[in-house]
């Protein structure tokens, strides 16, 4: 292994090191009263090096959402499977991930910066846009809507359920709440 690779393979893990120490300090101290100095204590590195891995807080927030939909799109493809069951497993897969990390999804939700880490280029994951192609490919979709407008649709409506669950403490199903969402807008709402 050459030096630019060990040192490309050290920043790699140091970034890991201290995004796996914010999210679980935010998830058990809260994300407001997490500070960098917790953080670069938690990663056993310095303040500094937290700052020059990620310049915000925000920061974290956006790479946990990014890592979550890069899990999502290395999924692979879905072989056969219609557009809307490619689309129906993704946001299965995306309430198992909210489940399994409830209490972080909840903190990032109530104190605003989730919505923020949208709204900072939080992009509609590729595996919706990959879904909504390959549909489009086979005549499954109308050729009147472009596939990237279907994929930012059902992204759009995962990010409003996901907030009406966090806010309403997980009393639903979240997997129900997107897979009926993703059938309206399947098959449109007015009567034939």
């Amino acid at each position: 292994m050459t030096a630019t690779n060990r040192r490309e393979q050290r920043r790699t893990e140091t970034r890991e090191r201290l995004l796996a120490a914010a999210l679980e300090l935010f998830a058990t101290q809260g994300y407001a009263a997490t500070t960098y100095d917790h953080i670069a204590a938690r990663a056993d590195v310095g303040r500094q090096t937290a700052f020059n891995h990620f310049g915000r807080k925000e920061d974290f927030v956006a790479a946990w959402v990014h890592r979550r939909h890069e899990l999502l799109d290395s999924r692979g493809e879905t072989g056969g499977a219609s557009a809307v069951d490619a689309l129906a497993d993704a946001l299965r897969t995306l309430a198992e991930l909210n489940e399994q990390e409830y209490a972080l999804a909840k903190e990032l939700h109530d104190s605003g910066v989730l919505h923020s880490a949208f709204g900072l280029g939080a992009t509609t994951p590729h595996a919706l846009l990959n879904a909504a192609t390959h549909g489009r490919e086979r005549g499954e979709i109308r050729p009147e809507f472009e596939p990237g407008t279907i994929a930012d649709l059902v992204f759009d409506a995962y990010v409003t359920a996901l907030s009406r669950w966090l806010s309403a403490d997980g009393d639903h199903s979240l997997t129900e709440a997107l897979l009926t969402r993703l059938d309206i807008l399947a098959s449109g709402f007015t009567a034939h």
